[in-house]
């Protein structure tokens, strides 16, 4: 029989949210230490490719920590999805020659040739016309068709799925990615949440009291979770870029950090899976 209540997580989540941020700020120190070493990737696009990727995911891992600490959870949550997005990029990008940027490049220029022609079709069907769609397959055409002249044999870039499986993170993609992914999933338990809030207030308010406590409390726990699994991520980028060059000695250094991150998800995984069994 399940129970109504999981009851409260023993969690501090606060020392929580400054302990992930401490880490965050290790791993954008321990890049800017070390970043002249990416000169040693092969390729130029490469390059300068992995050296931006480290400045968004700084940005983007900053704004997901800080809208914990404010409780802007639904924000945290869309930057957890892009930060392991991006991340997932740098990763795959920073394992071979420079083919793998080569075909990024391509690969978004094309997107944009062909949104631009789904776009046109769109407004033609509906008798309207935007010069701005025009634009966008110039743009895109002439873009894709001067690096397909630089790059002639440079591969498909993967698709999200495949990209995750490529570089080893495909239970991530489904364990952590694809449920960050399904926002009307998301949005839809917030409201029956609410739907659920409302009706105990009509029935018991002191049930309501308790359900709203336990709501923001898993709210919050969540999207903690989400966000040291996406800085988890970006710190196993940042090491798969020194792997792939051959410093074992950052790697090393950076044991502790990978540890501190681990131990984290760890107790946040121990937790849930106590739950389940206890509603068995």
């Amino acid at each position: 029989m399940r129970k109504k209540s999981f009851g409260r997580c023993p969690f501090d989540f606060d020392e929580d949210v400054k302990k992930i941020a401490a880490i965050n700020k290790y791993i954008h120190a321990k890049f800017e230490r070390h970043k002249n070493k990416i000169d040693n990737l092969k390729g130029v696009e490469q390059k300068l490719m992995v050296l931006h990727y480290f400045n968004v995911l700084n940005e983007l891992s900053n704004q997901a920590i800080f809208s914990l600490s404010t409780g802007a959870f639904s924000a945290s949550e869309v930057l957890t999805r892009v930060i392991m997005e991006q991340a997932a990029n740098q990763f795959y990008i920073a394992i071979d020659d420079g083919k793998n940027a080569q075909a990024l490049l391509k690969g978004s220029k094309k997107l944009v040739h062909s949104n631009g022609k789904r776009w046109l079709e769109c407004l033609k069907s509906k008798e309207m016309t935007n010069p701005a769609a025009d634009e966008r397959i110039r743009i895109g055409k002439e873009l894709t068709d001067m690096f397909n002249r630089l790059w002639p044999n440079t591969p498909e870039y993967p698709g999200t799925k495949k990209l995750f499986e490529v570089i080893g993170w495909e239970t991530h993609y489904h364990a952590y990615y694809v449920p960050l992914c399904d926002s009307i999933h998301t949005f839809s338990d917030d409201m029956a949440n609410i739907v659920s809030l409302y009706n105990a207030i009509q029935s018991d308010k002191t049930t309501a009291i308790e359900l709203t406590l336990a709501v923001k409390q898993e709210n919050k726990r969540l999207a903690i979770y989400n966000v040291v699994i996406a800085i988890g991520l970006r710190c196993e980028a940042l090491v798969n870029v020194f792997n792939s060059l051959g410093y074992r000695d950052i790697i090393t250094e950076m044991a502790p950090t990978i540890d501190a991150v681990n131990q984290i998800i760890i107790r946040y995984d121990d937790f849930e899976h106590s739950r389940i069994f206890y509603c068995q």
